[in-house]
């Protein structure tokens, strides 16, 4: 049931359609910089981008720009330890002119995304050219550091207080060089999802770090050479205290995963023919929300995610980028590319409202079709029967 919804003012390619009183709003970043993760934490709703900006806000109306002053700058991750925020990625050192090792891993902490102070932190061999994960847990930080080259990567586990050396600097054994890579956290760890090689051999493979500790995790799937430029979008996400990981394998063959034991590393592969490319999720109004570039899935309470089709995704941004989702101030947030912000109505206390609130201009237009042939077929056949009345 769709409501009191005008048709007439629902078009293709539009973000949302409004349906009642519910529509999805774009907010004015005020940049056009790739989000890549969103956090809320401390009163404050905080996003980084690919090329080194925060963007934040603490009402969730107006937002503030924080440009990171450092030679190309990349951000990967944020997080958040109780008292202010760790960032993590890398800038470029302009004294080097070796490409190879022209960059340097960069740590900031903030409290207020006003004044950042940068973390030194010592290894025992060789230098971080980039860092991809930070994790606080029990009092200490775990951070996924890439020591290799430009070429070469080298992926390691690295502990300590973010003061002194680092306590323990571990070679991550699946993680030696991600093309891509992807991470997640919940209660337990961190995940981490890359394409990866060994010799002349490509791969897909995950670890999962728990306590500072790689954990064997059964994902490690050979792919051909000529493959490996397909192999695309390997992501691993959040939802529910849940860890995901989705990726391709040749021969357009996808996997989707859960892990279901952080300990032990067992998954359970949710399917391995759907192309969901899921780029992150969200536990919110009793609905677990999954999202990819352009749409949503939604798996309601009592409802099994593995007996969802793609005829189930809902279009929500058919003409922009989503990259990740979170809720803050009693609402959803969606971040994606150029600057895109996209946050829901206030509309929030119904649980059934999330069904109601994701119905694109395309799934609306496409069930008002449905209706409109239907309310045709039927006068067409009380015609046709009104003929032969009159005949008789």
């Amino acid at each position: 049931m769709l409501g009191k919804t005008n048709i007439n003012t629902l078009t293709e390619g539009t973000i949302v359609t409004e349906i009642e009183n519910y529509r999805w709003i774009q907010m004015k970043s005020g940049i056009f910089s790739d989000f890549v993760k969103a956090i809320y934490k401390n009163d404050y709703l905080a996003a980084i981008t690919a090329d080194g900006k925060v963007v934040y806000t603490t009402d969730g109306e107006v937002w503030t720009v924080s440009v990171l002053e450092y030679e190309d700058c990349r951000l990967h991750d944020i997080d958040f330890d109780g008292s202010q925020f760790i960032l993590v990625g890398s800038y470029l050192l302009e004294e080097y002119s070796d490409p190879d090792f022209s960059r340097e891993g960069l740590i900031l902490v903030t409290s207020d995304f006003n004044f950042y102070e940068k973390k030194n932190i010592m290894f025992n061999s060789g230098v971080a050219v980039d860092y991809l994960a930070v994790y606080p847990q029990n009092g200490k930080y775990i951070v996924v550091a890439d020591k290799g080259s430009r070429i070469t990567g080298e992926g390691h586990i690295c502990v300590g207080n973010l003061e002194t050396q680092w306590e323990t600097d571990e070679k991550i054994q699946e993680v030696t060089k991600c093309e891509t890579f992807s991470i997640a956290k919940n209660a337990s760890g961190i995940i981490i999802t890359g394409l990866n090689y060994e010799g002349s051999n490509y791969y897909n493979s995950a670890c999962q770090i728990i306590n500072g500790v790689e954990v064997d995790v059964e994902i490690r799937y050979e792919i051909k050479q000529t493959d490996r430029y397909y192999v695309k979008n390997i992501n691993a996400f959040e939802c529910k205290d849940e860890l995901y990981y989705i990726f391709l394998r040749e021969c357009e063959e996808y996997e989707f995963a859960k892990v279901v034991n952080s300990n032990s590393g067992d998954v359970i592969v949710i399917s391995n023919h759907i192309n969901y490319m899921f780029k992150d999720g969200v536990y919110f109004n009793g609905c677990q929300l999954f999202i990819n570039a352009h749409e949503m899935l939604i798996v309601k309470k009592g409802e099994n995610i593995t007996d969802k089709k793609l005829d189930d995704l809902i279009e929500i941004a058919p003409e922009l980028t989503m990259n990740c989702i979170t809720k803050a101030f009693g609402q959803l947030f969606i971040f994606g590319n150029q600057g895109v912000i996209l946050k829901s109505s206030v509309e929030v206390n119904n649980e059934e409202a999330v069904v109601v609130q994701t119905l694109s201009a395309k799934k609306a237009l496409a069930e008002a079709k449905t209706y409109a042939d239907e309310r045709y077929a039927a006068l067409e056949a009380r015609i046709v029967a009104l003929e032969e009345f009159k005949e008789a």
